[in-house]
């Protein structure tokens, strides 16, 4: 015999909710408009009934329905079981090919971070190089130079030694001759070298650094500076280790770390110099060259870099009294 339990496909550990749930699916698929039958829906709600009562393992008792149709009910719902069990199989494999693709996501995106970060290393050595060529090219101008007034000079040398030795031997005193030989073979060379070495040569200048920067570890408060051979300033160091000064002359300069350089800078960065390890830049228009910029901002953008505003009014009105003291 078939129990209630058996006929609604529950057992007597499911839920209410698992008994409605099952009772709605049965009920949808029995209805007579969805290619069911009347007896049908009678026999799944008597059972539906039946089993919330609490009686799911009680025989079914229907005198007036024909125990044919009850086992037709039963291989229904047996049907319908085993086509929620592939449903759950699905569903499984689906979740596994999700698993899937999301471990192949994360490794495509681990990927793409370090060929991300390979290329902004290409990036800077790129710049660094393109920055500083004419260094190269003035160094090996200085070389040519340098060769060149060495072979004149030597030339010269070997011209005035010939020359003096010609003049010696036509002489009458041999032994003065003699002693000054040993005297202009070395005097008289010292003149003539000399004069072509600076006259071809131009003295090498000496690599000074303009206005150098004090480095500090305070990261993101404009501070004051006072160094003993230069006008005082303000600066403000980022995370990054660039810094952004103002000095007396009421301009903006941004010190870029050279680790930290794009392959493309803002127009409105005007390249000054090369000093330490920086790049120097004057902000000559736009956004963080005006003083009213950093009042009215909280943090600005520069090359891709953000510097705060902390401590800059205090700061500004400290190196203000100071240049006008000094």
């Amino acid at each position: 015999m078939t129990t209630y339990h058996e006929l609604l496909g529950t057992t007597e550990y499911s839920t209410t909710s698992d008994i409605k749930k099952r009772y709605k699916l049965l009920s949808h698929r029995m209805h007579p408009d969805k290619s069911g039958s009347v007896i049908l829906m009678q026999l799944i709600s008597h059972a539906y009934n039946e089993v919330l009562c609490g009686n799911g393992n009680k025989h079914c008792e229907l005198t007036h329905i024909n125990h044919e149709k009850i086992l037709l009910t039963k291989k229904y719902a047996e049907k319908v079981k085993q086509e929620l069990e592939l449903q759950k199989i699905k569903n499984i494999e689906l979740e596994q090919q999700i698993l899937e693709l999301r471990k192949k996501i994360e490794h495509q995106s681990c990927e793409n971070k370090r060929l991300t970060e390979s290329l902004e290393r290409e990036q800077r050595k790129n710049i660094v190089s393109t920055v500083l060529p004419y260094e190269n090219k003035a160094r090996e101008k200085r070389y040519r130079i340098i060769k060149f007034g060495l072979a004149i000079s030597s030339v010269a040398l070997n011209i005035g030694l010939a020359v003096a030795a010609i003049t010696l031997l036509n002489s009458n005193d041999i032994k003065k001759v003699t002693s000054k030989i040993d005297n202009r073979l070395i005097e008289p060379a010292v003149t003539p070298q000399k004069v072509a070495v600076e006259a071809l040569i131009p003295l090498k200048p000496k690599l000074t650094t303009h206005r150098p920067l004090e480095l500090t570890q305070v990261v993101g408060e404009w501070s004051l500076f006072q160094p003993i051979d230069q006008p005082p300033y303000i600066a403000i160091r980022n995370q990054t280790g660039s810094y952004i000064v103002q000095r007396c002359d009421h301009q903006f300069y941004y010190y870029s770390n050279m680790t930290q350089q794009r392959a493309s800078l803002p127009t409105n960065l005007r390249f000054m110099h090369q000093q330490q390890n920086f790049l120097v830049y004057n902000i000559a228009y736009g956004i963080g060259s005006e003083l009213d910029h950093w009042v009215n901002s909280l943090s600005i953008k520069i090359n891709r870099e953000y510097f705060s505003n902390t401590f800059y009014l205090d700061s500004n009105k400290i190196l203000q009294q100071h240049c006008a003291s000094g």
